[in-house]
């Protein structure tokens, strides 16, 4: 009998011994489990070479040197299967010991989550990656946009300067020779359609020449004036939301400035805090040329002081970077700054707050009490049998009903979306 043959006895053996009941039969059963250990014991000891089990290890390995390096991997392994043996709790005995412990599943799972990010190496600073639309844009267009810049054409200028403050992560002359690629190729493609739709309707030669010089030119000019308006919608869209977060930010570095903390390091604990969005790209470009161009703090923040979309953070910069040159108390100037910034944002809320009132009296008359007297004029004109305009009462009801009233009611809900402050 093999060593395997002795073990998987033991085995039965000892699960017979768990389902017996009868005393004497188990101490019989505990006579039976020694006698086979003894008979391993007695195969292990007469054999002079280790013996590879069966069904286990098929192939006894070649006889090798053993180095260091195996003898690591082995013990690594060994952790390894140690590690992958965790016993794992069952729901009920998982809920009762977070009950007894009095720890809330969702923080446990919240804390879990993050310690279960995959370790990537960090960097202090960023770097540009290129973009292929944009790439191809310059080889077509690459030329023209630097003439068109050093021509300091107004629109181009602005567009450039739009670019910069919105916080695009691309080049403001990629962007240009992006703009002009689009409306050129973008107005192409949609005149080729209007003619080939056109022609195909029957429709005259002169009519289908027009149809598509129109569509040309009303497509060139709606392309271009989407990429024109987006830099500087992303610009206010960007100084609204540094706007809301610049007061937190602001007593978050006042605490850092109290701690005795190095001026870069208020902006590097800002940035590993991972709270405020809104001044994460700002804080981003002032780590980056102190880390990556090597300049000083101060010089850093007057750059970035001149591209940022928010005169708030603008005037905050620009102070920090006087405080520093002149050697002054960099705590006393945040707190001062903190506690007016928390003034006027709670002025700036107290203010909304006021403004819905005043939006809410303008919805219940334009869109509740207009709409029933319009219905019941309607009504009354039916009786008498007129018309409105050479329009029926019944297509002018059901036209206000459909159409006008839900676009209105649109159009408000888009309004206040607008004006509403984020949180």
């Amino acid at each position: 009998m093999s060593v395997s043959d002795s073990a998987k006895e033991i085995i039965t053996l000892a699960s017979r011994f768990e389902n017996e009941s009868n005393p004497s039969e188990k101490a019989k059963i505990l006579g039976d489990i020694k006698d086979v250990s003894n008979k391993i014991k007695e195969e292990i000891s007469s054999n002079e070479s280790p013996t590879y089990y069966e069904n286990v290890i098929q192939k006894a390995p070649p006889s090798k040197k053993v180095d260091l390096t195996t003898k690591k991997t082995v013990k690594s392994t060994k952790k390894q299967v140690k590690t992958k043996k965790q016993k794992v709790l069952s729901p009920k005995k998982r809920k009762r010991l977070l009950k007894e412990i009095n720890v809330d599943e969702d923080d446990l799972k919240r804390v879990y989550k993050t310690k279960k990010k995959k370790n990537q190496e960090d960097y202090d600073f960023t770097v540009y990656v290129p973009n292929p639309y944009g790439s191809m844009s310059n080889r077509f267009f690459g030329e023209l946009t630097d003439r068109l810049l050093k021509k300091k054409s107004p629109i181009i200028k602005h567009l450039s300067d739009s670019v910069q403050v919105s916080g695009m992560n691309i080049l403001s002359k990629t962007y240009v020779s992006m703009v002009l690629f689009s409306t050129f190729f973008g107005s192409m493609i949609l005149a080729v359609l209007a003619v080939l739709l056109t022609a195909a309707s029957g429709l005259q030669i002169p009519i289908v020449i027009l149809s598509g010089l129109f569509t040309l030119l009303a497509g060139a000019a709606l392309i271009f004036g989407i990429m024109y308006a987006y830099p500087a919608a992303e610009a206010a869209k960007k100084s609204k939301a540094i706007n809301n977060d610049l007061p937190f930010a602001i007593i978050h570095m006042a605490a850092v400035a109290g701690s005795g903390a190095q001026p870069i390091a208020i902006f590097r604990l800002l940035l590993k805090s991972d709270e405020y969005k809104g001044l994460e790209s700002e804080v981003k470009k002032i780590v980056n040329f102190v880390n990556l161009f090597g300049y000083d703090l101060s010089t850093a923040l007057k750059n970035v002081s001149l591209r940022t979309p928010s005169k708030r953070l603008k005037e905050l910069l620009t102070g920090i970077a006087a405080t520093i040159e002149s050697g002054g108390s960099l705590k006393s100037y945040l707190s001062s700054v903190a506690d007016d910034s928390m003034n006027t944002y709670r002025l700036e809320r107290k203010k909304y707050v006021e403004s819905l009132s005043t939006y809410s009296d303008i919805y219940t008359g334009v869109l509740i009490a207009a709409p029933l007297l319009l219905m019941v004029t309607l009504a009354i004109i039916n009786m008498m049998g007129g018309t409105i305009a050479g329009l029926s009462v019944a297509s002018i009801a059901w036209f206000g009903t459909l159409v006008a009233l839900p676009v209105i009611n649109v159009l408000f809900y888009l309004f206040l979306n607008m004006t509403q402050p984020e949180d």
